[in-house]
C-alpha cells in the first residue's frame, strides 16, 4: 500500500516532469545555465547577497522560466555529479534573441558591477533545443 507521502511526492514529480515533455518546445528552446562558485564560501552574507541578487535577476520580462539552485548531490549519481559550485542558475527563453535582451539589460549589466566580488569562478553553458 502506498503511504500518503509516497503519493504526494510521485504526484509532485509527475507534475514536475510534465513540464519538461517534448510538446513544451516553445517554453523551453534556448536555455542559459551558469555556474556560480562563491569567492568566500564561508561568508554567509556575501552568499545570501548573492542569492538575492540572483533571484531578483529572474524577474525580467524576457526570461520565461527561472530556476535558482544549489548542489545536491544523490548516491546514485555522486560519482559524475559536480557540487562544487554555490548557485546554479539555469534561464529559459524562446530563443537566442531573447537572451541576448537579457544579457543586454540594465539590471544584468548592474547585476554583473554589483556582485562580480563575491564570486571566484562563473561557468556558462547556453543550450538551443534540437
Amino acid at each position: 500500500m502506498t503511504s500518503r507521502r509516497n503519493f504526494l511526492q510521485q504526484a509532485g514529480l509527475a507534475t514536475a516532469a510534465s513540464s519538461l515533455l517534448p510538446n513544451a518546445k516553445s517554453a523551453m528552446t534556448f536555455v542559459h545555465h551558469v555556474l556560480f562558485w562563491a569567492k568566500n564560501p564561508g561568508n554567509e552574507a556575501e552568499k545570501a547577497q548573492l542569492l538575492a541578487a540572483l533571484k531578483q535577476l529572474g524577474t525580467l520580462p524576457m526570461i520565461q522560466q527561472a530556476h535558482v539552485g544549489r548542489p545536491i548531490i544523490t548516491e546514485f549519481d555522486k560519482g559524475a555529479t559536480d557540487g562544487s559550485y554555490t548557485f546554479s542558475v539555469v534561464l529559459v527563453f524562446d530563443n537566442a534573441t531573447k537572451e541576448s535582451e537579457y544579457l543586454y539589460h540594465p539590471l544584468h549589466k548592474k547585476f554583473i558591477d554589483d556582485n562580480k566580488h563575491l564570486w571566484g569562478k562563473v561557468q556558462v553553458i547556453d543550450s538551443e533545443l534540437l
